[in-house]
């Protein structure tokens, strides 16, 4: 008896052993209340766990008070740290329930709508750098490790989530750099095989570009056919070509050439599911911010426009992309991604120009007509007697 009492008390009352009655042993007569409830019920265990959880919770924001007070620049990158977890996690949650809808229509990514599929692709390129992260937080304490890498380098290791406001608009400014970098290398690459001959026709557009001026939307779309034909079919496209638009579409290029050649044309079909989603939905319905973000993936620094620059580059770019149809699209895209990017500042003084003309013309039209109109006034009124 002795031993199963200190069972009972170990390990919870005896009352489902029928070799021993409830009333022989003291730890299950303790347990059992009027009615043969027993206080190791469900409400019991869950109101230990309720409790344990407030215990937590204040001695959670004990610890975040002392940060605050003695740490406040280690705080700011903590607090920082738990918003990022919290919303990467509330991203995956979405994620699921996203996949889980697009099963249900048979995997067609065209029943979508363009957030959730822009956000299933940003997801994706997130989890690359969040598993990571969440591999080395896993053993005890390891969490520190990675606030050290959020304050040293929270561009590399770090994902959207854990940025703030003006970190993000700075990293978007450095990865347009790095990127822009590999434009005029792009353009020359096309432009060097006709040095000595007749020019192409895309190679005089390229040539326009590089002198510094801004290609029409005509322009751009005469040229398309001409990256169905050699010299300019894609699979023909050289190794270093390949990694240059590999730089251009933010891809690594240390790679074959035929993986580099598989990946930029599951990006860029990717990006014209993405382009029908977005007419579909109108630009006029994106916030400033996913303005922002789709005239950024499609190669135009968006932080240093106006959202009226952005909608009016945007829209010549749907111009554009809407027109192709066919497999052989990889090209015409990353070249408009160059094309409509560079020099874009002078098309928007072109187009401010013209707006501040039109509004001029406008006003002396109107300040004319209120003269003419006040002169055939005071002429009535002088010839009345």
């Amino acid at each position: 008896m002795t031993s199963h009492r200190a069972f009972c008390y170990l390990l919870g009352p005896c009352r489902y052993d029928s070799t021993f009655s409830v009333s022989s042993c003291l730890p299950c007569r303790l347990s059992v209340g009027r009615g043969g409830t027993s206080l190791y019920s469900t409400s019991s265990s869950d109101s230990m766990r309720a409790s344990m959880l407030n215990a937590f919770k204040s001695a959670n924001s004990k610890y975040e008070a002392f940060l605050k007070r003695r740490f406040p620049n280690f705080y700011k990158i903590y607090s920082s740290f738990l918003k990022g977890v919290r919303a990467f996690i509330l991203d995956a949650k979405t994620m699921h329930e996203t996949k889980t809808r697009l099963r249900e229509k048979n995997g067609d990514v065209m029943q979508m709508s363009y957030r959730e599929m822009e956000k299933m692709r940003q997801f994706h390129r997130d989890l690359k750098k969040a598993v990571p992260l969440m591999m080395i937080s896993v053993p005890p304490f390891a969490n520190y490790a990675v606030i050290m890498l959020m304050y040293f380098y929270p561009r590399q290791f770090l994902t959207p989530h854990f940025w703030t406001q003006e970190q993000e608009r700075d990293f978007l400014k450095e990865y347009h750099q790095i990127r822009a970098e590999y434009y005029e290398n792009l353009l020359r690459q096309t432009v060097e095989p006709w040095k000595d001959e007749k020019p192409h026709a895309v190679s005089r557009v390229c040539k326009k570009v590089l002198d510094g001026h801004h290609p029409s939307v005509r322009e751009l779309l005469e040229i398309f056919p001409c990256f169905t034909q050699p010299p300019l079919y894609f699979c023909r496209t050289p190794a270093t070509q390949l990694r240059t638009l590999s730089r251009v579409m933010q891809l690594t290029p240390h790679l074959p050439a035929p993986l580099l050649r598989h990946r930029l044309s599951r990006h860029s079909l990717e990006l014209r599911q993405l382009d029908i989603l977005l007419a579909r939905l109108g630009i006029k319905n994106l916030t400033d911010l996913e303005l922002r973000k789709a005239c950024f993936l499609r190669g135009l620094n968006s932080m240093v426009f106006t959202s009226s620059a952005c909608r009016l580059w945007l829209q010549n770019w749907l111009n554009l992309t809407t027109t192709l149809k066919g497999p052989n699209e990889t090209l015409p895209l990353v070249y408009s991604m160059v094309l409509l990017s560079m020099n874009f500042h002078e098309r928007v003084l072109l187009f401010f120009k013209q707006t501040i003309q039109k509004t001029l013309n406008c006003l002396l039209l109107n300040a004319m007509k209120i003269k003419c109109a006040n002169y055939t006034f005071s002429i009535s009124g002088e010839g009345s007697p």
